[in-house]
């Protein structure tokens, strides 16, 4: 059978490209090299927040909320836990250009002095020199049951999906894509439309897909985490200190997962040995902000890699080779963020309809590299479910 549109990839990002396209009428097609949502966003501690650096983004997860919140009252379920994120900040303009943002989009937010955060969460150590900005209206997103439930429409809908299909590549046809190759003869699907969804290992796809690079071009990072035993209390929010970049992420009253914002760059995705001395900083970071840290005991420890672009914004759009693929790749440590708006606006884009003009800064651009890690921190990382080095 010969597809509209073909997904490679049952990411969340993808699983929304690929319902926005059913719902259109689009006979569609999942493939997935293992199951669905079983790589980055399995792991993923599922936060949601609008409290990001680039208004773009901002807009993007605000707007992603909203659809899961649409999406919990046609499907009768509940998928987001609303949480609050507390964003720990040093006074100045940082402060100030995030409130001019919030304002203008209509994000519902506090600004707290030291003396107040201090009253709320009395657990957390704040100088005098330190403002947060809480959002009430952030929270978790449960990866687990919002992907049943996409897949459940899809079905209804009659899309197909292709599960464990092990390493999926493309062939082409000239200058545009024939279809799926894969060991499974099952998962080699033709189609009108590609879209490759498949996180870090777009390159080594589209590689292997193409005998050519990719463009713009991957670059890999260490993404880890800590997960600990520490009674915080059920009333905690999610906490990201923009200091140090260390964030807290509470999963129950007595667990939660520690981390720093991924800034050890990595030669390729399978580089993921665990770093000690970025163990080694979280650790102190948390002591310096969370009374009674020190007494927290390690659960398990988390190293996957994460990727962005050479100019760190991520990838969104039509390839400049094969004219009937499209992509999505270099979305850092954020995407479950921004997937439900960005996928769909993906679909809308390869169905050649209207699209928010903030998702052209995405598509085709120069490809200037920028040094270091910049701002790319932001309060997700991986979750201590998944396969983890004990201590």
């Amino acid at each position: 059978m010969k597809y509209d549109a073909v997904v490679i990839g049952g990411g969340l990002l993808g699983l929304f490209t690929a319902l926005e396209m059913l719902r259109r009428g689009y006979r569609v097609a999942i493939a997935e090299k293992e199951t669905l949502c079983s790589s980055s966003c399995s792991r993923s501690t599922g936060i949601m927040t609008r409290q990001l650096v680039l208004r773009a983004d901002i807009i993007f997860a605000d707007r992603s909320i909203k659809i899961v919140r649409e999406l919990e009252k046609s499907h009768g379920k509940i998928y987001f836990k609303k949480k609050g994120v507390l964003t720990i900040n040093s006074r100045g303009r940082v402060v100030n250009r995030l409130e001019a943002i919030y304002r203008s989009i209509g994000v519902n937010y506090k600004l707290l002095d030291p003396y107040e955060i201090r009253n709320i969460w009395n657990i957390l150590k704040v100088r005098d020199s330190e403002v947060g900005i809480y959002t009430e209206d952030d929270g978790i997103l449960d990866i687990g049951s919002i992907s049943y439930g996409l897949r459940k429409e899809i079905e209804d809908l009659g899309g197909s999906i292709y599960e464990t299909c092990g390493d999926i590549y493309l062939k082409p046809d000239g200058n545009r894509v024939e279809k799926t190759i894969s060991v499974k003869s099952s998962c080699e699907v033709y189609g009108e439309i590609f879209i490759l969804n498949v996180g870090v290992n777009t390159s080594q796809v589209y590689m292997k897909s193409f005998g050519e690079r990719l463009s713009p071009q991957q670059i890999f990072l260490l993404c880890q985490s800590l997960a600990i035993e520490l009674g915080l209390g059920d009333d905690i929010p999610v906490i990201y200190d923009n200091v140090s970049h260390l964030y807290i992420v509470p999963e129950t009253f007595k667990r939660a997962i520690i981390g720093d914002g991924p800034c050890e760059f990595l030669e390729s995705p399978d580089n993921v040995s665990p770093s000690r001395s970025l163990l080694d900083k979280v650790l102190d970071d948390f002591i310096d902000r969370v009374k009674g840290a020190d007494s927290a005991r390690p659960i398990a420890l988390i190293s996957g890699s994460c990727d962005l672009t050479q100019d760190h914004l991520p990838f969104l759009g039509r390839d400049s080779r094969y004219r009937n693929l499209f992509l999505a790749y270099g979305l850092s440590t954020y995407g479950t963020m921004r997937s439900p708006y960005l996928g769909i606006q993906l679909a809308r884009l390869a169905m050649g309809d209207n699209v928010d003009p903030e998702i052209r800064v995405l598509s085709l651009r120069s490809t200037r590299s920028i040094e270091g890690c910049g701002e790319i921190h932001t309060p997700i990382m991986y979750s201590a479910y998944s396969p983890s080095h004990n201590f």
